[in-house]
């Protein structure tokens, strides 16, 4: 019976990785504690809500003043010129009637190509220019995704957090924000 005690004791011990462990470690990488310029966008693949139509722009002007009132980012329109990219989607119903084609965001500076698209210079994505009905399946939850803005498509990369919450970019107290602020904090103080 002895034998058997030990035998789980040791297999817990092994198993668990946090004992014996009193250092925390970052679950940011450096690059999100050094950044300074940011650009907030609303997910460029979400259509616009038939239901909702400005919860997107709603939801990306209230992350930007949450941001200006923390203080610790410089906000930018463009996301070649920021550090990190803030990318916004509000949640809902499980299934959403929404309309494809129109952009999330108020243009920045976009021209005609020849084939009579955009590219939306935040993400260099290229989309259509006509608007089209279709239907999103997604959670109820809002998201909130962090990527480095450097790169050419910095939304092809995985991001560096994610929050993902009912409510998260909730008008006007934006619970993701405090979150990600929470989440700075807790790796600037494990930093050795």
């Amino acid at each position: 019976m002895s034998r058997v005690l030990a035998l789980c004791v040791i297999t817990l011990v092994a198993v668990n990785p946090c004992a014996g462990k009193d250092k925390k470690k970052s679950t940011l990488p450096e690059v999100v504690l050094r950044a300074r310029y940011v650009a907030v966008m609303s997910d460029p693949d979400e259509g616009v809500s038939i239901m909702n139509p400005g919860e997107n722009t709603m939801a990306r002007r209230d992350v930007e003043s949450a941001i200006r009132k923390w203080g610790r980012f410089t906000i930018t329109l463009d996301a070649r010129n920021a550090d990190l990219v803030f990318v916004l989607r509000k949640g809902g119903a499980a299934v959403k009637p929404t309309m494809g084609g129109i952009p999330n965001e108020p243009p920045i500076a976009a021209g005609p190509m020849g084939d009579g698209a955009e590219i939306d210079v935040r993400t260099g994505r290229q989309g259509p220019s006509r608007p089209a009905m279709r239907t999103e399946v997604g959670t109820a939850d809002d998201v909130f995704s962090v990527y480095m803005a450097r790169g050419d498509n910095p939304l092809d990369s995985p991001p560096l957090w994610r929050y993902v919450a009912r409510d998260a970019l909730q008008h006007p107290t934006v619970p993701a924000v405090e979150k990600f602020r929470k989440a700075i904090e807790e790796a600037e103080k494990a930093k050795p």
